[in-house]
């Protein structure tokens, strides 16, 4: 049970976006609220996960057309003034440096300085993309350098921001948390229970951007489609959908896939699922990944980033390297190979399969609970605000 501690009001900035870094300020905004703390979500559009329980602030953005990009960071900076002196809130969440941080300060200094307080939450691709940008690195790391507080999901991230940044501040590793209540092993039998001859249920969910690497995966799932019949459910939303269902039409497996969009109960597909598989590089924890674990779904995807830490040891999956040993130019070839071998070997081996999917929600359970992120997070708050943490 959730201690009742009430703290100053806190605003969390986030992406409506059904990705992992939306996703968890939601949840953390819930469990917030449920301790008596005042929450708010700020955003440009209202997340599909949030729901009655926090109130939701709307980013309103000027469409000009002398600007060639909408002037999101001033609004939001604006909007961060807005409640500072409407609301009296003083504490802001930031997940994702850019452009979340960077508009907290700005707001800060519009209010005439020292007024704000920031706790700045890395998620992955803030670092892993935007920092190596030149345009951006110096742009992040002013904005670390001037958080009150800094968290990142896993210790592979803070290590990268380190390097690649540049940033010499503490950072506290906070990962990623899952409700195992809502994530849990579904009520179909896997196909080991089930009758020789049946596809496979895969699924992959992500927010299909660049960095997800959905190209390698459809390769991969046509590798996959040489060897065992199967089914793939595709959950999420984003630029490289497309390309991706184009590509399935060209390799001739795209009735075997199925293009969900974007949906906000995505446990509903990872509980029957056999194989939860990704291709992305680079990937700092991957919050489907955790998810597919809770549903005791075997995972199948490239050893990168934080992913080992995730799924610890003994594996609950298979991990395949990003490319062959010694020869760097076979790397694509190699990983669509190595990940289609490696679900292959999972959805024939009943042993291997079996002893994978035993290991995932006892590692889901035990090592990331909600309470004890709650408690992390509630602890960078108090760092951030100059108290003791409560409770």
């Amino acid at each position: 049970m959730i201690a009742r501690i009430v703290m100053e009001p806190v605003a969390l900035l986030c992406y409506p976006t059904i990705g992992g870094s939306g996703r968890v300020a939601c949840d953390l905004a819930r469990g917030l609220a449920r301790t008596g703390t005042e929450v708010c979500v700020v955003s440009y559009d209202e997340p599909v996960f949030l729901d009655a329980s926090v109130r939701f602030e709307r980013v309103e953005v000027l469409d000009y057309p002398l600007l060639r990009y909408p002037p999101y960071d001033q609004a939001l900076a604006a909007k961060i003034c807005e409640l500072h002196e409407r609301d009296g809130i003083r504490l802001f969440h930031a997940h994702y440096a850019i452009p979340h941080a960077t508009a907290v300060l700005l707001a800060d200094a519009m209010l005439g300085g020292g007024k704000l307080r920031l706790v700045t939450t890395l998620h992955g691709t803030d670092i892993s993309v935007v920092g190596r940008d030149p345009a951006y690195r110096r742009a992040v790391r002013w904005a670390l350098e001037r958080s009150h507080a800094v968290t990142a999901v896993s210790a592979d991230l803070a290590r990268e921001t380190k390097d690649v940044i540049g940033f010499d501040g503490e950072i506290t590793v906070v990962p990623n948390f899952v409700d195992t209540r809502v994530f849990c092993p579904g009520s179909e039998p896997r196909w080991v229970d089930r009758p020789f001859g049946e596809p496979r249920r895969i699924v992959h969910l992500s927010t299909f951007r660049p960095v997800k690497r959905a190209n390698l995966l459809v390769e991969a799932l046509a590798e996959l489609a040489k060897i065992l019949p199967f089914e793939a459910t595709l959950v999420g939303d984003g630029p490289e959908l497309a390309p991706a269902r184009a590509l399935a039409e060209q390799r001739g497996i795209v009735e075997r896939l199925r293009f969900v969009g974007s949906e906000c109960r995505p446990a509903t597909y990872l509980q029957n699922a056999e194989i939860f598989a990704f291709a992305s590089i680079p990937e700092s924890f991957g919050l489907g990944i955790l998810e597919a674990l809770a549903c005791n779904v075997p995972v199948v995807g490239p050893r990168v980033g934080g992913v080992p830490e995730v799924l610890g040891h003994p594996l609950p999956g298979r991990l395949v390297e990003v490319e062959a040993q010694g020869d760097p130019l076979a790397g694509v070839e190699f990983l669509v190979r190595s990940l289609a071998a490696a679900m292959a070997e999972l959805l024939l081996d009943e042993v291997a399969y079996r002893e994978a999917s035993s290991l995932g929600r006892p590692r889901a359970t035990e090592v990331f609970p909600f309470d004890k992120a709650l408690a992390s997070y509630r602890a960078a708050h108090a760092a951030a605000l100059g108290v003791e943490a409560a409770g």
